[in-house]
């Protein structure tokens, strides 16, 4: 990579940089890490496409940037303790609202992609590292649901990260975050059970993320009051919130035969600039499931893939459903059903479209990718 290139991926410690900022300010400035991510949707769509090549990296400054990400968001998170613990004088009761909704949105940005590209590493720090930053949205065993699950069962009925058609992002988010944490706990228990482990056991990963988000709220209850562990509180739902409506845009509607091979037509892509440099490259999301060990810099762009706008346009509208719809979810789907689709997973989406209360689009006799 060239020396822009590294320089790129320093773009989420940047953003979070404007929430530092904001939070040292105080007063109505809390707001500022939202005002950040507000830019950044305004700006992505009008920077174009980016189909460029991230070749010729070295590995270990790759990784020195991936983990560096750590830095700013702990540094985010001690400015935000000192602002709600002692220097909240200038803090009216919307202020409070606007430090949560801030750093929320500045550490979903900052640390979550980090945290997902350590989940595939195979090293023990890198999934502890992933761990302590899902912690804070009170998911540090996520993980077992992402890599066990939806890499496995991608765009089935049996994934936990794949919308249904016409499914609004709020039920999905219910319905997401309810799975994952169900499915999360089967395989811990199944992992225990073939170790001859107990549920109490140390290595219980499950109660290692309950236990360290415990810390978290004893921790920042002491550093704070009543008040900032509330506020903590506010910020893992938020967080949880925002990294599930990340996945719904990524997966939203698309289809697989169970048992057949994942292909690059079973993720949707947001080929951005801004998009690739602050999400590690998980919206170069084709290559990623077709290859989940190949590490950020590394991913090629798939070009000829499906394609969704902006990552953060599609964020702002999943938030409004029939905008959704009627913008992305229809008229994509149906270029999907009928460029990208085999011929079984044609017969799926008649099925998927008859329950979405769709029109059969189908019936044009369009033909199948080739199975």
């Amino acid at each position: 990579m060239t020396r822009l290139d590294y320089l790129r991926y320093m773009s989420p410690a940047l953003l979070v940089a404007s929430g530092i900022a904001g939070l040292w300010l105080g007063g109505h400035w809390v707001w500022l890490g939202f005002a950040a991510f507000l830019a950044v949707a305004v700006t992505d769509p009008l920077l174009g496409k980016d189909h460029g090549m991230r070749r010729g990296a070295h590995p270990l400054l790759a990784d020195l940037i991936l983990y560096f990400q750590v830095v700013p968001v702990a540094l985010l998170w001690v400015v935000f303790a000192w602002r709600i613990g002692t220097a909240n004088a200038d803090l009216v009761p919307l202020d409070y609202f606007g430090a949560a909704v801030s750093v929320a949105f500045m550490t979903a940005l900052g640390g979550l992609p980090a945290a997902h590209e350590m989940f595939h590493r195979h090293s023990a720090a890198g999934k502890f590292v992933g761990s302590v930053l899902g912690t804070i949205f009170a998911s540090g065993y996520s993980a077992l649901a992402h890599v066990h699950v939806h890499h496995i069962e991608t765009d089935t009925a049996d994934d936990t990260e794949t919308p249904f058609r016409g499914e609004n992002v709020y039920r999905f988010v219910v319905r997401a975050a309810y799975r994952q944490h169900r499915r999360s706990w089967q395989i811990e228990m199944t992992r225990l059970n073939r170790l001859g482990l107990s549920f109490w056991s140390p290595q219980n990963l499950i109660l290692r993320g309950i236990g360290m988000y415990a810390l978290l709220l004893g921790g920042f209850y002491l550093a704070t009051n009543l008040t900032g562990m509330l506020l903590l509180m506010l910020v893992s739902a938020l967080g949880l919130f925002i990294l599930e409506i990340f996945s719904y845009i990524q997966h939203y509607g698309l289809l697989r035969e169970p048992g057949t091979p994942i292909e690059d037509r079973h993720a949707w892509n947001h080929l951005t600039p801004l998009g690739r440099a602050l999400t590690f490259e998980i919206v170069t999301h084709s290559q990623h499931h077709v290859d989940p060990d190949r590490p950020y810099w590394r991913l090629t762009p798939r070009p000829n893939a499906p394609q969704m706008p902006s990552a953060v346009t599609c964020f702002v509208l999943a938030l409004i459903p029939p905008l959704w719809e009627r913008l992305i979810g229809r008229p994509l789907l149906e270029h999907w059903d009928t460029h990208h689709a085999s011929a079984r997973e044609r017969e799926l989406a008649i099925a998927a479209n008859r329950a979405a209360g769709w029109p059969q689009w189908l019936g044009n006799g369009a033909a199948a990718a080739p199975a």
